[in-house]
C-alpha cells in the first residue's frame, strides 16, 4: 500500500509532464489561392525553412538577409523547396505589381502538445506544408502595432498594417484568447487568399531547447567555464600538467583536436623541467622546441624551460609551399610583424616618393623665367 501511494503521484506528475512537452520540430501552414496537399510532408533544415519565412516577408523597399543554401540536403533540393513554399518571384527588371498580394506571417511560440491540437483544429481545410525541427525563432522584427487581433490582419486598416507585409508574434501559453481569435477569423484570412489580396503563413515554433545551435552554444559555454586548461588548475607549482579527472563528464571538445594550439590557456612562463614543458605545450605545437633559457647563466639548480619559436614551411591544399614564423607561449600564433611591416614601409616608401615629386614638380613650375630672353638681338642698319 505504501509503494502504491508513492507511485501513483509519481506516474501523475510524469503524465502531467508529458501533456506539457512543447514541440520539437516546428510547423508551417501556407494559406494562399492554391494550396497543395502532399501525402508525405517534407522536413526542411532550419536554415533553409527560415529563409522561406523571410524570403516571404523581405520586399524592396526592406530587404531580408537570407544567408546561405544548407549542406546537408543537394542545392537542387533546396532550389525545389524554394521554388514550391517561397512567394513567388518578381522578374528581374519588371515594376513591381500592384495587384501582388501582400505578405502576413503569424508565429506561435510556448506550443505544447495541448496548444498544437487546438491550432490545427482551428486550421480546418489548411494542409500542414512542412515542418522544421528545432526552428524555435524567426529572425525578423514583429511590429507592435497595439492593435487587435483582427484589425493587425487586415491589410486594408492603415492604422495597424503598414507596408506590404506583416509580421505577428504571439505566445500561446501566455494569451489564452488567441487561438479563439485564429479560428474566428480563418474564413477571412482564406477568402483574402482565393482573391489574391493576402498571403497567410502560419508558424508554430518549436521549443527553444530543442534547437542544435542552442545545444552547442551550451556545450560551448560548459567547456570555456570548466575545461579550458589555465595556470592554477591545469598546472601544478613545479609546472607539470595535473592528472584529467575521469569523474568529470566527455564534452564535445574531445572529438576535436586537443592540441594546445586549439585551445590555448595561459601558461606558466618558465616549466622545471624539460619535460613538462613539453607535456604541456605539445611539444611547442610543432613549431619550435624547449630550451632552458639559463643554461648559460650559473644559477645553481634553478632551471626555466620555455618554447623558442622557429620558422616553419607549410604548404596549403593548392599545393604552394609558403614558410611562415610563429610566436605566443606555445609557438600556436602566427607571426606576422616581419610582412606587416615590409608591406607598411614599401606603402609608406612608395607614398613620400609620389609626394616629393609631386612637390619637386610645383617648385620647378613656380619657378620666374629669365628677363635675357630677347638679349643678342639687335636691329640691323641701313
Amino acid at each position: 500500500m505504501k509503494l502504491q501511494g508513492f507511485l501513483l503521484p509519481a506516474l501523475a506528475g510524469i503524465t502531467t509532464a508529458k501533456s506539457e512537452e512543447q514541440l520539437q520540430n516546428a510547423e508551417v501552414y501556407i494559406i494562399k489561392q492554391q494550396e497543395t496537399k502532399f501525402s508525405n510532408v517534407p522536413s526542411i533544415p532550419q536554415d533553409l525553412a527560415q529563409a522561406i519565412l523571410l524570403q516571404r516577408l523581405s520586399t524592396s523597399e526592406q530587404p531580408s538577409i537570407l544567408g546561405q543554401l544548407p549542406e546537408s540536403i543537394s542545392q537542387d533540393e533546396s532550389i525545389l523547396y524554394l521554388n514550391q513554399y517561397a512567394k513567388t518571384p518578381r522578374p528581374l527588371f519588371e515594376e513591381v505589381d500592384a495587384n501582388e498580394p501582400r505578405q502576413l506571417v503569424i508565429a506561435f511560440s510556448g506550443v505544447t502538445t495541448q496548444k498544437q491540437k487546438d491550432l490545427q483544429a482551428a486550421l480546418p481545410g489548411v494542409p500542414l506544408a512542412f515542418t522544421a525541427p528545432g526552428l524555435s525563432r524567426l529572425s525578423a522584427k514583429g511590429k507592435k502595432t497595439g492593435c487587435a487581433f483582427d484589425q493587425s490582419i487586415n491589410p486594408e486598416n492603415a492604422k495597424c498594417w503598414k507596408g506590404k507585409t506583416q509580421y505577428l508574434e504571439y505566445n500561446a501559453a501566455k494569451d489564452k484568447n488567441i487561438i479563439k481569435q485564429l479560428s474566428q477569423n480563418i474564413a477571412t484570412l482564406q477568402s483574402r487568399a482565393q482573391s489574391s489580396t493576402l498571403e497567410t503563413t502560419i508558424l508554430l515554433l518549436a521549443d527553444p531547447s530543442s534547437s542544435p545551435l542552442r545545444r552547442d552554444i551550451l556545450e560551448d559555454e560548459l567547456v570555456m567555464a570548466e575545461d579550458i586548461p589555465t595556470a592554477d588548475s591545469s598546472f601544478n607549482a613545479d609546472g607539470t600538467k595535473k592528472p584529467s579527472d575521469p569523474s568529470k563528464p566527455f564534452h564535445a571538445f574531445s572529438s576535436k583536436p586537443t592540441n594546445l594550439a586549439s585551445r590555448p590557456g595561459i601558461l606558466p612562463s618558465c616549466f622545471t623541467s624539460h619535460n613538462a614543458c613539453i607535456t604541456a605545450t605539445d611539444s611547442c605545437s610543432g613549431h619550435g622546441q624547449c630550451l632552458d633559457k639559463w643554461s648559460t647563466i650559473d644559477s645553481g639548480d634553478k632551471a626555466c624551460f620555455s618554447c623558442r619559436c622557429m620558422s616553419t614551411n607549410e604548404t596549403n591544399a593548392e599545393g604552394h609551399t609558403s614558410l611562415y614564423h610563429w610566436g605566443g607561449s606555445a609557438c600556436h600564433k602566427r607571426d606576422i610583424s616581419t610582412p606587416f611591416w615590409l608591406f607598411a614601409g614599401t606603402t609608406l616608401a612608395l607614398v613620400g616618393t609620389v609626394v616629393f615629386a609631386i612637390g619637386l614638380l610645383f617648385n620647378v613650375g613656380e619657378e620666374k623665367l629669365p628677363g635675357v630672353i630677347g638679349a643678342g638681338v639687335s636691329r640691323s642698319g641701313k
